[in-house]
């Protein structure tokens, strides 16, 4: 199924129950910077519940075990990816700077929409420039006639 860019086709290679953790973990780590003080308890938290898996996923460069990354590009679309990504990032170390609720979440608001403006700009110069500068003034004929006037 595949609907808005969102898709649930879990590619042959992959392992779901890798994918199981990954998505077990994730929500549990993103809850858990709300509710634990972020140093040292969730920095430490994130060891064994982040960096250890994505290590795996990095070194041994299995199929069966894709890293964070590879999973959320996978599954989800940038134009939500980017913004929730930053989003959580901008919340997160708003937290960690001592800004509490709900001051940390008008933060995260704040960077997902720099994430959504990464993704956007991204996207956009990532294609052909549909009308690039050639340093040539431009005409349109079919906007004037051969006097110049209007049309």
């Amino acid at each position: 199924m595949s609907a808005g860019g969102f898709t649930t086709r879990v590619p042959e290679a992959w392992s779901r129950l890798w994918l199981l953790m990954w998505g077990v973990t994730s929500i549990s780590l993103l809850a858990l910077a709300f509710l634990l003080p972020f140093w040292p308890d969730w920095v430490i938290t994130t060891l064994p519940l982040f960096f250890l898996p994505e290590g795996i996923s990095l070194l041994r460069k299995d199929d069966r075990l894709p890293p964070l990354t590879h999973t959320i590009r996978h599954f989800v679309p940038n134009a939500i990816a980017f913004p929730l990504i930053y989003f959580f990032f901008g919340a997160i170390s708003a937290r960690a700077l001592g800004f509490d609720y709900p001051r940390n979440l008008h933060v995260g608001g704040l960077f997902a929409i720099l994430g959504w403006l990464t993704d956007h700009f991204a996207v956009t110069y990532a294609q052909d420039d549909p009308h690039p500068f050639s340093g040539a003034r431009e005409t349109r004929p079919e906007t004037t006639d051969p006097r110049g006037m209007a049309l």
